[in-house]
């Protein structure tokens, strides 16, 4: 199959036979979909569902990146990262960007720049569309209203330190969101050869 084919296939999505709610937590909904796939198979998948959309915030002053060093409940361990949260109710993806990186590291922007109009994680059972920024012209703003239960370390990086964190295969950097969203910041500011 070519690339240029991926919009045939899309006229075979699967058909939904029957969708419903299976378990709800505080964060997460997962929905239960009967499927049926054109050649006749039928499955049943479970998905997660719900929220309006999420950001992730690439800040430059510069000379350096503002990465954070953030706990990752799914990992039990400290990992490097850059702002992102939810995008609330009648929010535009710009108008969390700027209040998320208030909260979090108590930064705002002059410039945001979307990096994708839209990026995906783990969509075989995630439906969460993930607006990624370059924010620029960075001053100091805290806003006391986050949800973080302890301060996030910030960690500035430079260029090279950047370029090492994105394309070295033992860097402490893992987190795919965070290398594409930083791959593309550095494209964007002309950072790569």
């Amino acid at each position: 199959m070519k690339l240029d084919e991926l919009k045939e296939l899309q006229k075979q999505v699967p058909q939904v036979l029957a969708s419903r709610v299976h378990k709800v937590s505080r964060f997460f909904t997962v929905e239960e979909l009967d499927l049926r796939f054109h050649n006749g198979v039928q499955k049943t998948y479970e998905k997660l569902v719900g929220g309006n959309g999420a950001i992730l915030a690439v800040p430059f002053d510069g000379e350096h990146f503002l990465m954070s060093a953030e706990y990752a409940c799914g990992f039990e361990r400290y990992e490097l990262g850059f702002v992102k949260g939810k995008i609330d109710r009648g929010e535009t993806p710009e108008q969390a960007c700027l209040r998320e990186l208030e909260e979090e590291i108590g930064y705002g922007f002059k410039k945001c720049l979307k990096l994708k109009d839209e990026m995906s994680v783990a969509p075989g059972m995630l439906s969460l569309r993930m607006h990624c920024f370059l924010c620029t012209e960075l001053y100091k703003k805290r806003s006391e209203s986050g949800d973080e239960p302890e301060p996030i370390e910030l960690i500035k990086v430079s260029v090279p330190e950047a370029v090492d964190l994105v394309f070295d295969p033992h860097s402490p950097l893992t987190e795919s969101r965070a290398i594409a969203c930083l791959a593309l910041a550095l494209k964007a500011l002309g950072r790569l050869g």
